[in-house]
């Protein structure tokens, strides 16, 4: 951290080497079962073509028919995967050293991004440290200044009240930050998912337009060679069977959809995250939390388990004058928060409502509760019940102030192992600071 600037820099996701990424001891289980399929030699190497774990027998390997992909690290190339067959061997052997590959693929993608959610966590929790440190020092040191300087009393209370919210607003920041490192993680997931289909569509409608080229030349070469019409459709439905032209024309359009559907739901994920994240406003508009509500649990898709059902009840509100970034902020920390009170079985109950007295909106869950000694200490900073690195303790804190600076309030109810309610209102007029 730079002391003598206002902000924090974080240096998070260096390049790494395969081989830090992947151990031999995740990769020798799957080249074991692989060679035990068929192939007499498997190998992952790393960016220097060294191996990383290797398999099977290397006796025969000159003879050997070899098949090699490469592994990739955020996009590039970092090693591969070889795998070597008997030549008089028969079965699908480019599809058992692709399966072979993928699999590796996803251990890489899936160890990367553990390691990104602990460099981000590690950095912004050993900052915060730092900087409360700093700020302790620098209120003790304040305090032999005021008794001091009691003639300037009043000009240092001012000074130390802006170092005080300097020093929050970047509390701030780092909850937003610990945010947009969890965000990253369920994104990266998500987005990998369409574009790893789309990506192998592609490389098999490849091969098949290698097919129908192939299917082309020939017949070129059959109709310039003057060939017999009897001979040159015999020759013609010969190489069609031979190319299985009739299977390409039957995929083709069901992979180009895919592909399609694919792209689309990238776009999709993408058009949710700048939504959410108001990146194109400047201050407070008109915003309907109704349709805030809805962008704040697309974003947060990823992390809502498989089992988890989510209802809503969202009746039309009025339009609410704020700064629509930080009410979603806001509406994030207290949907994370419900998201994660359960693993299996959850219920998720959202609604929103107006009245006379204000809007109402009411976010209530069936997890695991709050124990009542807790109850009164769930807005202080820093507090957590969750395991040591699984939160900062802002999260509530956060959105209570958030709530606060818009001219609403925040009040949350619950009872240990039944579940918790949290109910936001906010004026019709809003009244942000």
């Amino acid at each position: 951290m730079n002391r003598a600037h206002s902000h924090i820099d974080f240096v998070i996701g260096a390049e790494k080497r395969i081989a830090e990424i992947i151990s031999p001891a995740e990769i020798e289980p799957l080249l074991r079962s692989l060679v035990m399929a068929g192939p007499l030699y498997a190998a992952v190497l790393d960016e220097n073509n060294l191996p990383i774990c290797e398999q099977g027998t290397t006796d025969l390997l000159h003879t050997a028919q070899e098949f090699r992909h490469g592994l990739l690290v955020e996009g590039e190339p970092k090693g591969a995967l070889v795998v070597s067959f008997d030549p008089d061997q028969t079965g699908p052997q480019e599809s058992l050293s692709l399966l072979a590959r993928a699999a590796l693929q996803l251990i890489i993608t899936n160890n990367l991004k553990r390691m990104l959610t602990t460099e981000i966590h590690t950095t912004v929790v050993k900052d915060s440290y730092e900087q409360l440190l700093e700020i302790n020092r620098s209120l003790a040191e304040s305090e032999k200044c005021y008794r001091e300087l009691s003639l300037s009393l009043e000009q240092k209370v001012e000074q130390r009240t802006a170092e005080l919210q300097k020093a929050y607003a970047r509390m701030l920041q780092q909850e937003k930050l610990a945010a947009v490192g969890s965000l990253a993680a369920g994104m990266a997931h998500e987005i990998n998912n369409p574009n790893g289909f789309v990506r192998c569509n592609l490389s098999t409608f490849d091969r098949y337009f290698q097919r129908m080229k192939a299917m082309i030349d020939n017949y070129q070469h059959l109709v310039a060679s003057e060939t017999p019409l009897s001979q040159l459709q015999q020759e013609t439905e010969k190489n069609r069977r031979e190319l299985k032209i009739d299977l390409i024309m039957k995929n083709t359009p069901e992979m180009l959809s895919q592909s399609i559907e694919g792209t689309d739901r990238i776009a999709r994920i993408v058009a949710d995250l700048k939504s959410f994240s108001h990146v194109d406003d400047l201050g407070e508009s008109a915003a309907d939390l109704n349709e805030e509500l809805k962008r704040t649990l697309a974003v947060l898709e990823p992390q809502i388990p498989a089992d988890t059902a989510v209802l809503s009840e969202l009746r039309p509100l009025p339009p609410f004058i704020c700064h629509a970034g930080l009410i979603s902020q806001a509406f994030f920390n207290i949907l994370q928060n419900a998201l994660q009170s359960r693993r299996e079985g959850l219920q998720v109950h959202i609604s929103s409502a107006c009245s006379d007295d204000g809007i109402d909106i009411v976010i209530t869950d069936n997890g695991c509760g709050i124990a009542p000694e807790n109850l009164s200490r769930v807005f202080d900073p820093f507090f957590t019940t969750r395991d040591v690195g699984s939160g900062t303790g802002m999260g509530l804190t956060v959105a209570r102030e958030l709530i606060r600076c818009a001219g609403g309030t925040v009040q949350i109810s619950s009872r240990e192992g039944s579940g918790t309610s949290v109910t936001i209102q906010l004026p019709l007029a809003s009244k942000g600071r």
